[in-house]
């Protein structure tokens, strides 16, 4: 008798994933507003908020769920609801930017992966960021553009 989980995993089809319409426009404009978000003298609370936003903005460039990557689990069709999580925390990238790291840099960090609730209780937990987290937390991730596992 197969395990449930390994027969779900069988049978969903892998994620696929196709950039919005608007991709190229929407990040061209997110890097804009980070450009001017920079120039402007602001309160640094302000900045940082203003900033979050946009970068949120930029990881849902093709929408909340439509994410090029996605976890082991929210491939398996694990029941649970999946979580927009981004690979690299947002503070950190606001920290890259705000200290003088190439706009065109922090985007390209600027990442979503779909993932259970679980998994995002343990990618938390890690000390680390960005991929590291997810080897650390035992969290293979799928790249539904190339259609492999990384």
């Amino acid at each position: 008798m197969s395990n449930c989980f390994e027969t779900r995993f069988i049978e969903r089809k892998k994620p696929l994933y196709t950039e919005h319409k608007d991709h190229d426009c929407r990040i061209s404009s997110a890097k804009k507003a980070i450009e001017g978000i920079l120039s402007l003298d602001l309160y640094p609370a302000h900045k940082r908020r203003l900033l979050r936003q946009v970068i949120w903005e930029i990881t849902e460039a093709d929408g909340k769920y439509n994410v090029r990557y996605w976890s082991e689990g929210a491939v398996a069709g694990n029941e649970e609801k999946l979580q927009h999580e981004h690979v690299h925390e947002i503070k950190e990238l606001i920290a890259r930017l705000l200290n003088g790291e190439s706009i065109e840099s922090v985007v390209s960090d600027a990442l979503a992966c779909l993932v259970t609730k679980e998994e995002h209780r343990r990618l938390t937990n890690s000390g680390k960021n960005g991929w590291a987290r997810y080897a650390d937390a035992g969290i293979r991730v799928f790249d539904a553009r190339l259609g492999q596992w990384r």
